[in-house]
């Protein structure tokens, strides 16, 4: 039960929002004073706690709290290489913020898999990336785009890329199950 929660949160509330125009995901402009004056996003939260450099918690207008797995991206677990500078890079993006959100799937885990937008209509796979915070998860996402990006940071040695031959998150789970 406790996993269909989130499943049933964000269908109740994308069933009140109505699904919103499908634009480009890299940067939504936000003219108004609010990100969530718009109708960009499926709806809005309020970003109480960051698990790590791809994952957080948000509640909604009804005190619903969420959790979020950000699409397209997989950062570094919180106890790998570059972990931790992840998870405070993406705390510094959208902590405490009010961020818009459109949904892209549920996932194994019940979270719901999401496009995320800072209150100034950045996109936050986009600013992990150029950070060097994150990979482009190419098994989920094939966007040139992202693609890109990651290539750019790893090309510049910018933040994970300063190493060498860095782990991705994937295989370092992989190895961490054995």
């Amino acid at each position: 039960m406790k996993q269909l929660l989130p499943l049933l949160l964000t269908l109740i509330l994308l069933s009140s929002c109505g699904n919103k125009s499908n634009t480009n995901h890299t940067e939504q402009k936000s003219t108004n004073t609010s990100i969530c004056d718009n109708d960009l996003y499926d709806y809005c939260v309020k970003v109480v706690s960051i698990s790590d450099g791809d994952t957080f918690r948000g509640l909604t207008e009804d005190n619903d709290e969420i959790k979020f797995r950000i699409f397209g991206v997989d950062a570094p677990e919180r106890h790998q290489a570059f972990g931790k500078r992840s998870t405070q890079y993406l705390s510094k993006l959208i902590f405490g913020e009010t961020v818009g959100i459109k949904v892209e799937s549920i996932d194994y885990f019940g979270r719901s898999v999401v496009w995320v937008y800072t209150p100034n209509g950045k996109d936050v796979s986009a600013e992990m990336l150029k950070a060097g915070m994150a990979w482009h998860f190419k098994k989920y996402d094939q966007s040139r785009e992202y693609a890109s990006l990651e290539k750019s940071a790893r090309i510049n040695g910018i933040g994970l890329w300063r190493d060498n031959k860095p782990t991705p998150p994937w295989e370092f789970r992989r190895n961490e199950r054995r």
